[in-house]
Order: C-alpha cells, then sequence, then structure tokens
C-alpha cells in the first residue's frame, strides 16, 4: 500500500455504505460517470479531509444492474 494516494469511502444512492477502495495517484481522482469494478458507476462524490497525506472522499454509486 505504499503508492496508496486516495481511499474512497463507497456509499449507495440511498445512503447505505458499500465498503472503502484505495487508489495509487493515477486514478486517485473519481469522475462522475466513471464505474467502480464490482460496485457501480460513479454519482457524485465530495472530498474529505485528508490524513496522513492521503487524500479521502466520500463517493456514492449507482449499483451495476
Amino acid at each position: 500500500m505504499a503508492d496508496t494516494a486516495a481511499t474512497w469511502f463507497l456509499k449507495s444512492e440511498s445512503g447505505q455504505p458499500l465498503g472503502q477502495v484505495y487508489r495509487t495517484a493515477a486514478d486517485a481522482l473519481p469522475a462522475v460517470g466513471s464505474r467502480v469494478e464490482g460496485v457501480g458507476e460513479v454519482v457524485r462524490f465530495k472530498e474529505l479531509g485528508s490524513t496522513c497525506a492521503m487524500r479521502r472522499f466520500e463517493v456514492v454509486v449507482r449499483a451495476a444492474a
């Protein structure tokens, strides 16, 4: 995990927690419309305060159909 640059805290559109994923610098920033493998499509996100030089995001996803 030495190359981890961000943590995404995943939530459903109804606010249910879906877990978290770690991202490298190359894919640290979420983008609306991108896909989280095995979870769904990013519909919105917001950056949370960083900790220990790692960026954190709350990422809302629409479940994969």
